[in-house]
């Protein structure tokens, strides 16, 4: 922004107040484009990032459907791996058969992080940030326990894998072998808890028209 002297000499009071009346309606002007090109600007970046977000939340609903869908099977699968393996340690016949299956399951932040990033997060409502804050907090606590319940499942892998070799496991592995069994149960427990409460989450959200 530049403010240019008059072309002509002041030569008066009266020329001076005039040319200071139109310098200031300039600024003035001025100030008011820059203002609503930003506002603008915000608008446009707040819109962009309702829609990034409300289709990762879609994306991560149908996503966390699946899981919760699988849960059930997986539970059903540790239970009766559980009973085979303490059957086992107490000299019973048969080894734990069958494929497992496991489905694996995490949800997206990547379009509430840009939100942040690009600070359209700053023009959004309290009520609506509150709301988000508190899905991603939630979707924070699945993809945690999702991290420990592959852990686990690791744990457990290691321990089937022993018991295919010739000569039985310990008694201190059989019950490390339980325990990741155990905590794999526990954990899966947790997920259905916390999927449970983003889904109820989610749909405030879809209420809300987000």
């Amino acid at each position: 922004m530049e403010v240019h002297p008059p072309h002509s000499p002041v030569r008066s009071i009266k020329d001076f107040m005039v040319h200071l009346l139109a310098i200031t309606i300039g600024l003035l002007i001025a100030l008011g484009l820059e203002a609503s090109v930003e506002w603008m600007h915000h608008l446009r970046l707040v819109h962009e990032a309702r829609q990034n977000i409300a289709q990762e939340i879609r994306d991560n609903q149908q996503n966390l459907a699946k899981e919760m869908s699988s849960l059930p099977r997986e539970e059903d699968q540790l239970e009766k791996l559980l009973k085979v393996i303490s059957a086992e340690e107490k000299g019973g016949a048969g080894k734990p058969e069958g494929h497992l299956v496991w489905s694996v399951t995490r949800l997206s932040d990547a379009s509430w992080n840009t939100a942040f990033s690009t600070g359209a997060v700053a023009h959004m409502e309290y009520d609506e940030v509150r709301r988000y804050s508190q899905i991603y907090a939630l979707q924070q606590m699945f993809n945690g326990s999702m991290d420990h319940y592959l852990e686990s499942r690791r744990d457990m892998y290691a321990f089937l894998t022993r018991m295919d070799l010739p000569y039985k496991p310990s008694a201190a592995e059989f019950e490390d072998g339980k325990r990741a069994i155990a905590s794999e149960m526990v954990t899966g427990g947790f997920l259905r808890e916390i999927g449970e409460a983003l889904n109820k989450g989610y749909e405030k959200i879809h209420v809300h028209g987000e």
